[in-house]
């Protein structure tokens, strides 16, 4: 959980001026407590103790540690796969390849998901199998194709889903022709892409229900998504790991089927039988 997670969570564990910190910080994260602890208690309108008091109840030693978790991460957010390698081989313990990232990734698997409010992921099964909905999604170079994944599926079991382009991006016909009947499904993860967080905004302005698929520090679409759903990127190696959004990909189609019922089944057999001549995987 990220310090602002730990500030939206528990806001109530404050004192009234430590909230007026706390507020001033989600107003503004991370940047608002970068720079001196005096800057940070002038916009709260609070003394310069009151920002040590509230990093210290933050579980922090002082401000200066409060700002270092902060940076951490900033770093930890737009980190490379180059930039992970020393890190990750020096973390290594002993055994073979395969059981250490077996062992890494079903944790962060498991942890991931079951931690994702139960209401978001049925808000976001909600969405998906409205049947005046429009449903498109679309993610970045790699997630991409867990948006095409999803879209090839849900093509499969109901109406009204738009396949991702090759680009895999959001355009300006795709921001111009939305409207509250559309759902889009954003995939966004570390080194998140300016472009896509803007046409999610105008999206979302539009009246598009934005769902945003994620990672643990949440992409900035986050922030006019209607549901969030954050997934651990975590590996063993350098390269961030998409196998729990591909699990959470799997598991909300297949509550998007039985929220549809007989008219989905129904569906996927005229589907078959329309495929009965192409050559399937």
């Amino acid at each position: 959980m990220s310090i602002g997670d730990a500030l939206k969570a528990d806001l109530s564990s404050f004192s009234p001026q430590e909230r007026r910190v706390a507020r001033v910080l989600l107003a503004d994260y991370p940047r608002a407590a970068l720079g001196t602890s005096a800057e940070l208690a002038a916009a709260a309108g609070v003394s310069a103790p009151t920002v040590v008091r509230f990093a210290r109840t933050l579980g922090h030693t002082g401000f200066p540690a409060l700002q270092q978790a902060l940076l951490d991460e900033l770093s930890a957010r737009v980190a490379s796969p180059l930039s992970l390698y020393d890190s990750t081989r020096r973390n290594r313990g002993g055994g073979h390849w395969l059981d250490q990232g077996v062992q890494v990734a079903t944790a962060s698997i498991e942890q991931s998901l079951t931690a994702i409010p139960k209401a978001e992921l049925d808000a976001a099964v909600t969405l998906l199998a409205h049947p005046k909905m429009r449903i498109t999604a679309v993610g970045g170079r790699f997630s991409g194709y867990i948006a095409s994944y999803l879209t090839l599926h849900l093509r499969q079991i109901r109406q009204d889903v738009s396949t991702a382009r090759e680009s895999q991006t959001i355009d300006g016909a795709d921001v111009i022709d939305a409207d509250h009947r559309d759902v889009v499904v954003i995939y966004d993860f570390r080194r998140y892409q300016t472009r896509t967080v803007e046409r999610a905004t105008q999206l979302a302005e539009a009246g598009a229900h934005i769902v945003c698929i994620t990672d643990e520090w949440l992409s900035p679409v986050a922030q006019v998504a209607e549901v969030v759903l954050p997934t651990s990127v975590r590996s063993s190696g350098a390269f961030d790991s998409a196998a729990a959004a591909f699990l959470l990909t799997e598991l909300l189609v297949d509550a998007v089927l039985d929220r549809l019922g007989p008219a989905a089944v129904d569906r996927m057999r005229r589907w078959e039988d329309a495929s009965a001549n192409e050559v399937l995987d």
